[in-house]
């Protein structure tokens, strides 16, 4: 009823005068041939689509954005999502409040977000924090934007937030830190742009559900921001389990990326790496090949094909190999026998709402085929993914995604050769057709097709329709 009140006052809505404001309905059905969302009609969707078919989506949205004229302003966004059918559920799938200042913003609330470098519009999704789930509520200050000083010559974008985890996993009552640092040399407009920087995530505090505690506290907050182990710097929290006061405060997670824009005529060429990282193994170069690979080419003229991407995913490393440059400068790792147990650390694995908070690929076991556990159990990955998409006749968009992975669990094979014995395989297709009807109206109908071990077998439809109040 709350859904059907939503709905009737935002269609009574007349055009807002201010350009600022929007606000649409989308109407999305769902069907397959066993039940299950294919993959990439669920994944990157914010968790906004269920797992299960067949069933209605009703999204209703309305937001402010900045006046990017006025030198302080502010914003807002809520998105309500409800499900009919084999799922059944209610909630806001986005509600945030933002102020501004220049390029500097603080925002309290849930709010659509990715972290990393790489193609956003066609990714397979970015390697720590990619979309995929529900967004995490959190307070954040940093900038909206790449701050541009040395007359434009470099750029600048950082944030630091607290969020709040959910009580769906083995911890209760658990934190969110994180805080993000990236580079830009080379102005906006240059042919050559380099960006770099790191993102940092850590889950932490909390209780698992018999009651052991982890360390509280804001001396341990320090800790958890600065990840240091030198226990003197401050009093540590006497409660904490040893597995954290002789190491380190909460799960880490995150990804150090590069990339590099080239901005021929043609349109922009993107070639990106994001590293992921978990611990300070990563120092000595031990988990260095474990993350995503990336080459985007956006065409500026082009209309049967406007962008093609092409990204590989990797995480079966797991810290079992020396790189050539660790052997040459001749660093060793304490810890080389251990594995790096990927998205899975003190607090269970890294989900909010039972969706894996990074990308796809590492399938959070309550969006497998098992549906079961809190755990990302298979977590050895080698995937393969093409993203295309373009314009035909009559305004039809297209975009095509296809993926092949292997999957198999962590675990130790011998350093530092890993056998690749054991991997099971996934193939994930999709194909969407959307057209503009009119000035306001949008429809689109894409299919959804999966073969293999790791997801349900399955053949799905959606049809959808998007009609905004500008």
């Amino acid at each position: 009823m709350t859904l059907l009140i939503l709905l009737s006052s935002i269609l009574s809505l007349t055009k807002l005068a201010d350009s600022t404001n929007h606000s649409s309905v989308e109407l999305q059905a769902i069907v397959s041939d066993v039940g299950a969302t294919p993959f990439w009609l669920s994944r990157l969707q914010y968790g906004a689509i269920p797992l299960d078919n067949p069933g209605i989506v009703a999204i209703v949205r309305n937001g402010k954005n900045y006046n990017l004229k006025k030198k302080y302003d502010w914003k807002y966004q809520v998105q309500a999502t409800g499900w009919a059918g084999k799922q059944n559920d209610f909630w806001l799938t986005e509600a945030y409040v933002s102020g501004r200042r220049g390029k500097w913003e603080f925002w309290v609330g849930r709010r659509k977000e990715v972290y990393g470098l790489g193609d956003t519009a066609m990714t397979s999704g970015f390697y720590s924090w990619s979309g995929n789930a529900v967004p995490i509520p959190k307070i954040q200050f940093g900038t909206r934007d790449y701050v541009d000083f040395a007359k434009g010559h470099l750029g600048i974008f950082m944030t630091f937030a607290h969020g709040w985890l959910d009580n769906q996993g083995p911890v209760l009552d658990g934190f969110l830190h994180q805080k993000t640092l990236y580079g830009r040399i080379g102005r906006r407009n240059a042919l050559i742009n380099f960006f770099g920087g790191v993102n940092h995530q850590v889950m932490w505090s909390g209780q698992y559900k018999d009651g052991t505690a982890f360390g509280q506290g804001l001396n341990t907050f320090f800790y958890v921001v600065t990840t240091s182990k030198n226990r003197t710097l401050l009093e540590t929290d006497p409660n904490a389990p040893q597995t954290e006061y002789g190491y380190q405060y909460g799960a880490h997670l995150g990804s150090i990326d590069f990339m590099l824009n080239i901005k021929p005529k043609l349109g922009t060429i993107s070639l990106y790496r994001q590293t992921a990282w978990e611990t300070g193994r990563i120092a000595a170069l031990m988990t260095a090949n474990d993350g995503i690979t990336g080459l985007s080419v956006k065409f500026n003229r082009a209309k049967l094909l406007q962008n093609i991407i092409f990204e590989y995913v990797y995480t079966a490393n797991q810290g079992q190999y020396y790189s050539g440059l660790a052997k040459l400068l001749k660093m060793d790792d304490p810890h080389k026998t251990e594995i790096e147990n990927n998205f899975n650390g003190t607090h269970g694995g890294w989900h909010y709402f039972n969706r894996g908070i990074g990308t796809p690929f590492l399938v959070y076991d309550m969006e497998s085929k098992s549906r079961n556990g809190y755990e990302f159990s298979l977590n050895a990955v080698k995937a393969y993914y093409v993203g295309l998409q373009g314009q035909l006749p009559n305004n039809l968009y297209w975009k095509l995604r296809a993926a092949y992975s292997l999957h198999t669990r962590a675990r130790y094979f011998g350093f530092p050769i890993r056998d690749f014995d054991g991997f099971i395989p996934q193939t994930s297709l999709a194909f969407k057709i959307s057209k503009n009807a009119t000035k306001d109206l949008s429809l689109h109908t894409e299919i959804g097709y999966d073969q293999g071990e790791r997801v349900s077998n399955t053949l799905g439809l959606t049809l959808g329709l998007k009609y905004s109040l500008n």
